[in-house]
């Protein structure tokens, strides 16, 4: 049962994450920021196997080293997850502006954007993301 919810959580990390980057994202970063991600996925994969191949099967580990092993391969990734819950909702608690856009909330989505942006470019980035909406509503 837990593979499976350790697989799930996973699986929805892979695919949610690289979505989110791509709408919140200014157009500069987008392609570094999504080969971060999938660069700091690797790491999370590797991490485990790491820690996995200092425990010799063979050895004679005692309760309490199985119990701290435990805490590292499952406890990290836990609290590393509950804290990136607790920062989207408290913290950045916002619509991706790509959301905004297609809901019609233009006001919403001038505030939002003035955030991300300097005065002078909240007009420009409005412009291309209604010109990539129009490119995906084109393709649909």
């Amino acid at each position: 049962m837990g593979r499976l919810l350790y697989g799930l959580a996973a699986g929805c990390y892979v695919v949610f994450c690289p979505k989110y980057i791509e709408e919140t994202s200014p157009v500069e970063v987008k392609g570094p920021l999504g080969a971060l991600t999938q660069v700091c996925i690797c790491f999370g994969i590797l991490f485990p196997f790491t820690i996995g191949m200092l425990y010799d099967e063979s050895a004679n580990l005692t309760a309490a080293d199985v119990d701290q092993f435990i805490l590292i391969i499952f406890g990290i990734p836990i609290l590393l997850g509950v804290l990136q819950l607790l920062l989207l909702l408290t913290v950045f608690r916002y619509d991706t502006p790509v959301l905004l856009h297609q809901k019609g909330e233009t006001e919403r989505l001038t505030v939002l954007l003035s955030k991300i942006y300097k005065g002078t470019e909240v007009a420009d980035r409005l412009r291309i993301i209604e010109d990539e909406n129009k490119v995906s509503e084109a393709e649909d």
